[in-house]
C-alpha cells in the first residue's frame, strides 16, 4: 500500500538512457470554496476511490491559507507522486470510473478551481499530517548554492529548539509566475509554528543566515498554511 503524504517530483526517463533517479513531483492546485471543511471531506472521500484504483494512501491533502496575504484563508490541494510520469499513469487508472465521475460533479458545484503549479523536489524532509508550514516563495539565482545554504538554516532552527522542524525546498517546474523556487519549513502545529515566527523575528534567530540569502535569493512571497485534510 503506498502513502504519498509529502512523499518523494518530476520526469526524466528514456528507454537505453541514463539519467538521474526521477524527483518527487508536488502539486498545488488552488481552490476557491465557501465550505473548506465541507470541500475536505469530499476530497477524503476521493481519495478513497483512488485508493480502490490505485493503492495510493490519501492522494489528497488539503491546506488553508493562514497569514498569507491574499492567500490567507483560500484552500490549497497538495498531491505527491514519485515522479511526473507517475502522476499521469495514475490519471489513466482513473478514466471510465463512473463513482469519480459522480464526485466529481459534486465538486464543481463546491469549488472554483485557481492556478495549479508543479514543483520538483530539490530538497525534501516531509511535513506533518495535521500539521503547519512557513512558507517563502523566492526568486533564487544559484539552486546548488542555496540547496546548500539551507542546512546552515536546518543547524540554526535545530539550535534554537526546533529540531522537529522540517525544511524542504522546491523548484517550480510548471506554471510558473515569479518565483522560482518555494522553501517549506514544516512543524507539527500552528502553535509550533507561531512559536518559530516569534524566535525569527523577537530573538532574530537567523540573522547571519539572512546576510548570506540575501546574496542568492529575493523573497516574492510568504505566508503560513495549516493542514485540513480529513
Amino acid at each position: 500500500m503506498t502513502s504519498r503524504y509529502l512523499i518523494p517530483a518530476a520526469f526524466l526517463f528514456a528507454a537505453g538512457m541514463a539519467f538521474a533517479e526521477p524527483k518527487i513531483t508536488m502539486t498545488v492546485q488552488s481552490v476557491q470554496t465557501d465550505d473548506p471543511q465541507g470541500y475536505a471531506q469530499a476530497l477524503a472521500k476521493s481519495s478513497e476511490l483512488v485508493k480502490a484504483r490505485t493503492g495510493i494512501e490519501k492522494l489528497n491533502h488539503v491546506w488553508i491559507g493562514d497569514f498569507a496575504g491574499e492567500a490567507s484563508g483560500e484552500v490549497f490541494v497538495v498531491r505527491t507522486f514519485p515522479s511526473a510520469a507517475a502522476m499521469y499513469a495514475d490519471m489513466d487508472k482513473m478514466k471510465n470510473y463512473p463513482e469519480m465521475d459522480l464526485l466529481l460533479a459534486h465538486l464543481k458545484g463546491m469549488r472554483h478551481l485557481g492556478s495549479s503549479v508543479l514543483y520538483k523536489a530539490v530538497r525534501f524532509e516531509g511535513a506533518y499530517a495535521g500539521g503547519a508550514v512557513f512558507n517563502t516563495s523566492i526568486v533564487c539565482s544559484d539552486e546548488a548554492a542555496y540547496a546548500k545554504l539551507l542546512d546552515g538554516l536546518k543547524a540554526a532552527i535545530e539550535a534554537g529548539g526546533f529540531k522537529d522542524a522540517k525544511v524542504n525546498l522546491w523548484r517550480v517546474v510548471s506554471g510558473r509566475s515569479q518565483a522560482t523556487h518555494l522553501v517549506s519549513i514544516a512543524l507539527p502545529s500552528q502553535a509550533r509554528v507561531a512559536e518559530l515566527l516569534d524566535k525569527l523575528n523577537d530573538e532574530n534567530l537567523l540573522a547571519d543566515w539572512y546576510v548570506s540569502a540575501a546574496k542568492l535569493r529575493k523573497t516574492v512571497h510568504n505566508g503560513t498554511y495549516h493542514d485540513i485534510t480529513q
